[in-house]
């Protein structure tokens, strides 16, 4: 499988493996206690996290419910449900994320790589909170 590399530094490596209108996949590794995104909205795509290995801790919905998830570990956050993630863990962590549709992402990731600020679809949460929790797909781990 061909790579875009996009970020590649000591704390976290970034790298594009799918960019097509349709969705997105990207295939990250970082630093233990690295963080990877604030708390934002989608409003038009739908953004899920499969842990590889290590660990990632998220903030989800208007609670902002805490968990942490270990590798074979899966969200799937739908739009208007706020989410944030870290790796908040003692050590690495590798995971995929995968926006459909893309929603500008790979753009948006393109621009972080060549220092080009690129709008898409990503916004602070609304003053509600956005949407409950309950409303992500969460898989604790996946059977293999």
């Amino acid at each position: 499988m061909t790579t875009e590399p996009i970020v590649r530094s000591e704390r976290r490596e970034i790298s594009i493996l799918v960019a097509r209108e349709e969705v997105t996949v990207i295939r990250a590794w970082g630093a233990a206690g690295e963080p990877v995104a604030d708390l934002h909205v989608h409003r038009d795509h739908t953004d899920a996290f499969y842990v590889l290995d290590g660990e990632l801790t998220f903030e989800l919905g208007r609670e902002r419910k805490a968990l942490t998830l270990p590798a074979g570990g899966f969200v799937c956050v739908p739009p208007g449900v706020a989410h944030s993630v870290r790796n908040a863990g003692d050590r690495p962590a590798v995971w995929l994320t995968i926006h459909t549709p893309d929603g500008g992402f790979a753009a948006f990731m393109r621009g972080i790589r060549d220092g080009v600020h690129v709008q898409w679809d990503m916004f602070d949460v609304p003053a509600e909170g956005g949407l409950p929790a309950g409303g992500a797909v969460v898989r604790r781990s996946a059977p293999l």
